[in-house]
């Protein structure tokens, strides 16, 4: 998955499901939005490269949401594609993701069970 679009769509529906408590990130999500917003937080483009950084660190106990990773995957690819990438569709999907990326980061821990 590459295509802005596609990547708009996903990006927004995991919004949407964080944002309507379908979808509570655990650790490890929250740990590669943090990972990748440091990126961001420097000010200079996001690069795929640094998205795939952010992914390769080491696994906790709770692996990353396979949604989270195969949307993360297909924005770095989409940013290796710079004429893309800098496309009005192109800068809308990254938009996207990183308000997903944002609200993950800033998320807080899910509740221990059994509280």
């Amino acid at each position: 998955m590459h295509v802005p679009e596609e990547i708009r769509a996903d990006a927004a529906a995991l919004i949407d499901h964080h944002a309507l408590g379908r979808w509570k990130p655990n650790d490890a999500d929250r740990r590669v939005a943090v990972a990748v917003f440091r990126f961001l937080e420097t000010g200079l483009p996001l690069t795929g490269e640094q998205i795939r950084s952010a992914l390769a660190h080491p696994a906790s106990a709770d692996p990353v949401d396979e949604r989270l990773v195969r949307l993360l995957h297909g924005t770095a690819t989409l940013l290796d594609d710079t004429p893309v990438a800098d496309a009005p569709a192109g800068r809308d999907a990254v938009d996207h993701v990183c308000l997903l990326l944002d609200a993950l980061a800033l998320s807080r821990p899910a509740e221990p069970s059994g509280q």
